[in-house]
């Protein structure tokens, strides 16, 4: 990590690209390039705009970085500190300074006569030019010093009227083939009526040529200023000053959600194995809906860089980040719970006789924002489950004491031992893909280069694509929804990647469950079954084989009729019945097809196919079996089917009864084969396994699949036969 990303006490904005953790850099290489090509520019400004904590100093560093890289030599790039004075006078002679300064550095003695040194006279001045700024936006430059004839005679030398000096200026700076760009940030810091002076400055005097400024301030702010002091104008005085405006582009959450697990990761260390899937449970519904700006993030790694080593060792991580969001951002329910101990310590809420659980909870809340009442709630349950809608009985204070949770009295008190004072995809886009549906190949190279790109949690850009898609499915017009489908169903296998199947801390969703929520918002109340039934027997047709299979299992599943569940009705169905026996056969097809090519055992989802084949015959396992039992003759092959029947099992916590769940699922490998598998023949399996794994045949990769999948079907067995194989115990 760069010195620059472990500046825990402050929040300063990053200075390099490598740094930048929400994916703005290619927006400020964007503006940078834009600022490179402008060329001829008479006071041109670029205002980049953006909410408290959004960036935007974060996002001028980058573009400054992007400059320099361009190596540009005929841009001068010089910034005016404008927060550093008080006062619309200071503020205006400051400009001229900064100005002044920047001109004479490039420009030498062509200047030196037409803007002198300030320094020396700014006691000369006197009080004059704060209240002489106007607004006239075509007004002359006298406008600004009109009340200034002792600063005029001072400032620019006698024999030159104020108006002829300027030009001179001018006809100087145009002649140049260099240009300059201002960079005023921190604008927001000013009062109102230092903020306006300093548009008007750029307005009036600044109107030179190639001259460029970019102002960074908060656009919503600027305007309620303005409207305040001038309400005739309203967003009008700031469309007259600049040229271009650019938003800061909003963060995607889950890049919020990853800084943040990084600076706990980094700070505090991992949590224990088996306090995972609980840590991640608070932290979703606890820390993650305060966290979405990057100033939140810088906050909260800036808090916990404190008081984290106060505490470490002697609470539980889980409990200690919930808090330290509650204390920050919540921290009339801090002191609340602060001051509660009593009520909230301990495993039973019998003590509390008829009161509801909404008035246990009341007290709680008396001073929080009514709009968060569900999140402060969710938090203290969370956090406490004696105040949980159920009893808990006194041997669970064993396993939370052993957790050191702050629901144990003994261990309350360290967490408030110190406390600190308080201190996606861009619309164009998603309206491209929707616009060029039914261009094949766009769509095929949009998803392909998705799949490419490597986001910071690990996860490519296909399942925030897919997401996006599934939001604005509507978009997408009727007429060319089956050459979208087409193409996605072609690609589905290429793009399907291990890395954004969210198991473990994010939940359970994968690009194949994606494609199924796009099938059904995308075709839902816009098709009739017959028109939908159609659609996708056409898409099906050049489909990869891993979404064939998946699509033909759940269309064919949807006509089932079993002793668990009724058939759904047909207006539910992905296809009509009449096209079950055509998709049924198709798929055989393209299985037998890739069997016998050799791609199959190739396949990460291989023992899936295996049983769909299964199911396709209508139960009968014969052929399947036949197939794998030529397979396991053969080393690779072998080795391959081992790799696939080793699985891992991910189990969460669903709640009910009063209890909460849980949010995240928790893993382990398993064999992913039993006694009475009927897709391959156990025994042969299981005894070509043990062969090879004897036989010093493979290399130590290979081995150690043989081998993982051997121990995982021993610990199974021993399962089935009453031993315990886990010896550790998941509680809430």
């Amino acid at each position: 990590m760069s010195e620059s990303k472990r500046s825990y006490f402050n929040d300063s904005p990053i200075e390099a690209a490598d740094d930048d953790r929400y994916g703005v850099s290619g927006f400020a290489e964007s503006i940078a390039k834009s600022i490179t090509r402008m060329h001829k520019p008479v006071g041109t400004t670029i205002a980049l705009n953006g909410p408290w904590g959004s960036g935007k100093s974060s996002v001028i560093n980058l573009i400054r970085a992007a400059l320099a890289k361009a190596g540009d030599d005929k841009l001068v790039v010089s910034d005016f500190k404008c927060w550093w004075y008080r006062g619309e006078e200071a503020l205006a002679l400051a400009f001229l300074q900064s100005l002044h300064g920047t001109l004479r550095t490039s420009l030498g003695d062509k200047v030196k006569d037409l803007i002198p040194s300030i320094s020396q006279r700014l006691l000369q001045a006197g009080p004059t030019i704060g209240a002489a700024v106007t607004l006239a936006s075509g007004a002359p430059l006298t406008a600004l010093f009109t009340g200034g004839s002792k600063f005029v005679s001072t400032f620019f030398p006698k024999g030159d009227t104020l108006e002829k000096t300027f030009r001179k200026l001018a006809k100087i700076l145009a002649d140049e083939d260099r240009r300059f760009l201002v960079v005023i940030d921190d604008i927001d810091r000013l009062s109102p009526d230092e903020a306006i002076a300093i548009f008007r400055l750029v307005k009036s005097v600044g109107q030179l040529p190639n001259v460029m400024y970019l102002l960074v301030f908060d656009r919503d702010l600027a305007e309620k200023a303005v409207q305040e002091r001038f309400p005739s104008e309203g967003p009008h005085f700031l469309e007259k000053i600049v040229q271009a405006g650019f938003e800061v582009p909003t963060p995607l959450q889950t890049d919020l959600n990853h800084a943040v697990l990084s600076a706990i990761q980094e700070i505090c260390g991992d949590p224990e194995a088996d306090r995972v899937v609980r840590m991640m449970n608070l932290f979703y519904d606890i820390v993650v809906p305060y966290i979405t700006t990057p100033r939140h993030v810088a906050r909260y790694q800036n808090a916990i860089s404190v008081t984290w080593p106060a505490v470490a060792g002697e609470v539980s991580l889980a409990d200690f980040i919930a808090l330290e969001a509650v204390r920050l951002y919540e921290p009339s329910l801090f002191q609340a719970i602060r001051s509660r101990k009593e009520e909230v310590c301990g495993a039973s809420n019998q003590h509390n006789g008829n009161q509801s659980h909404d008035d246990r909870l009341k007290p709680f809340l008396d001073d929080v924002s009514s709009s968060r009442h569900d999140l402060a709630k969710i938090a203290l349950q969370r956090l406490f489950p004696r105040l949980e809608n159920m009893g808990y009985g006194g041997d669970w204070i064993a396993h939370w004491d052993a957790e050191r949770r702050v629901c144990v009295e003994a261990h309350f008190d360290t967490y408030f031992r110190l406390t600190l004072s308080d201190e996606t995809l861009p619309t164009k886009l998603i309206e491209e893909m929707a616009r060029r549906a039914d261009d094949a190949d766009f769509i095929r190279t949009t998803m392909r280069k998705a799949a490419k790109t490597t986001l910071r949690n690990g996860k490519s850009m296909v399942p925030v694509y897919l997401d996006e898609l599934n939001t604005h499915a509507a978009r997408i017009d009727k007429d060319k929804v089956a050459a979208f489908l087409g193409v996605l169903f072609e690609i589905h296998d290429e793009i399907d990647l291990e890395a954004d199947a969210e198991r473990g801390f994010g939940g359970m969703a994968n690009t194949s469950l994606r494609y199924h929520w796009l099938l059904r918002r995308i075709t839902r109340e816009r098709f009739t079954l017959e028109e939908r039934s159609d659609v996708f027997v056409a898409a099906i047709q050049n489909a990869s084989l891993g979404w064939l299979v998946d699509f033909a299992s759940s269309a064919i599943g949807d006509h089932a009729e079993d002793q668990k569940k009724s058939p759904k009705p047909e207006e539910d169905c992905l296809v009509q019945s009449s096209a079950i026996e055509p998709l049924r056969k198709h798929t055989l097809d393209a299985i037998r097809a890739a069997a016998s090519d050799g791609s199959l055992i190739g396949r990460r989802d291989l023992v899936y196919i295996l049983y769909r084949w299964r199911d396709l015959l209508g139960g009968d396992y014969t052929e399947v079996r036949e197939w794998t039992g030529a397979r396991i003759l053969e080393k690779d092959s072998l080795v391959a089917l081992a790799r696939d029947f080793t699985g891992r099992s991910w189990s969460m916590g669903m709640g009910g009864f009063g209890s909460l769940g849980d949010r995240v699922s928790q893993a382990t490998t398993v064999a992913r084969i039993s006694d009475d598998t009927e897709i391959i023949d156990p025994k042969a399996f299981r005894v070509r396994l043990e062969e090879i794994a004897a036989s010093g045949k493979l290399n130590q990769d290979d081995l150690t699949v043989v081998q993982t999948l051997l121990d995982a079907w021993d610990r199974s067995a021993l399962a089935k036969m009453g031993y315990s194989t886990d010896s550790g115990r998941r509680g809430r």
